[in-house]
């Protein structure tokens, strides 16, 4: 297999993944990222500044903003909606950007390390989507599909899950991998098929699969 040539100014999860037996460095990049981002949660900013490949949610927005929808509007009451009497279907939230509980009628049922667990798991693929966008446009990586918006569908349905259900998962569900246990280094390596990937490279990029975690590899189906 044909080794990439990455310069030392390239992520060490990217330099890893093309082929080193072990990082020059510990994986820090979506370690870092994570727990920068937890600051700046705490810091008020005037204004918001994103990148031109930047996929992620706007502080204090009203809607959801990701690929694909249209401004869809955040509310906090759950109902069965009519698609035809709004420009775009709303998205129910039972808690804001902020933590405040916005849903009254919302009765937690989770422990604080569960929650934190949660969000952690739910951020990690969020940041991991950004660097891993950016490399499949640079060309270091041939394909890729980012789950921005749906990370707390994947993570939430498979915390609900016991570890011995077998899970058949799709494009944009890296959520349920991270949350029975998939590591960084795992995600890495079945995206650039180096030693460490499980499929020994068979598969496309995003193609995760694990058997001691009972997910069943994505399947890809071509056709003319």
């Amino acid at each position: 297999m044909k080794r990439m040539r990455l310069s030392s100014q390239c992520p060490t999860a990217l330099r890893f993944a093309a082929g080193h037996s072990q990082p020059q460095q510990p994986l820090s990049r979506v370690s870092a990222a994570i727990a920068t981002t937890t600051q700046h949660q705490h810091t008020s900013n005037k204004t918001s500044r994103r990148n031109a490949s930047s996929i992620s949610q706007r502080p204090d927005s009203k809607h959801v903003s990701f690929p694909g929808a249209v401004k869809s509007a955040f509310i906090t009451d759950m109902k069965f909606e009519q698609p035809s009497t709004y420009p775009a279907l709303p998205t129910y939230r039972a808690v804001d950007q902020h933590g405040e509980i916005v849903d009254p009628n919302f009765k937690p049922d989770l422990s604080d390390e569960e929650v934190i667990k949660l969000y952690k798991d739910m951020l990690t693929i969020s940041i991991m989507d950004l660097i891993m966008f950016d490399a499949q446009r640079q060309g270091r990586l041939s394909f890729y599909m980012v789950s921005a918006g749906e990370e707390a569908v994947s993570v939430g349905s498979a915390s609900a899950l016991t570890p011995e259900d077998v899970v058949f998962c799709q494009y944009r569900e890296q959520g349920v991998f991270k949350q029975r246990g998939f590591e960084i280094s795992d995600f890495m390596g079945q995206l650039f098929a180096n030693v460490n990937d499980p499929g020994r490279g068979r598969n496309m990029p995003v193609h995760y699969g694990s058997k001691e975690l009972n997910i069943v590899s994505c399947s890809h189906s071509l056709s003319r």
